[in-house]
């Protein structure tokens, strides 16, 4: 677990006073009332500040407000979790499914009926509207160069 980088405390962050004896936010209420202090003492460390911060992680109050400002984070697993995803992706891009269901065919016998519809209608191409002298008009490959699928 992390500390959230803009806790501010009055004076030193409890667990961070009471690391070196291996106090964590996993660390039962039963070991900090009893087994702490001793080890605190036993290594020398019972200062001022460390018995305030002690004092601080017995109070429920005050342990509960400190391990909402904590997060449970695993950056090295996230990262290869993460990472992972990414290589997959980048492996088969394909289509992404929202596009995949937009540019799918309807049924074939709703077709049928179009094609039913649209017998004997004659088809002809509009002639392409008059460009301003300024305007060029767009290469053939243009359209295709704008359509990518980045999922």
């Amino acid at each position: 677990m992390i500390k959230d980088p803009g806790t501010a405390w009055n004076g030193p962050f409890p667990y961070d006073v009471l690391a070196a004896v291996g106090v964590t936010p996993e660390t039962t209420q039963r070991d900090l009332q009893k087994d702490i202090s001793f080890e605190l003492m036993l290594q020398g460390l019972m200062t001022p500040e460390a018995q305030t911060a002690w004092h601080e992680l017995r109070t429920p109050d005050s342990r509960l407000l400190m391990d909402v400002l904590m997060y449970d984070v695993d950056p090295a697993a996230s990262i290869a979790a993460e990472l992972a995803e990414t290589e997959a992706a980048l492996e088969d891009p394909g289509v992404p499914e929202e596009a995949a269901q937009c540019l799918a065919l309807p049924p074939l016998r709703e077709l049928s009926g179009l094609v039913e519809e649209l017998d004997g209608v004659a088809l002809a191409v509009p002639d392409p509207p008059d460009l301003p002298a300024c305007a060029d008009p767009l290469p053939p490959e243009l359209p295709h160069e704008l359509i990518r699928f980045d999922r």
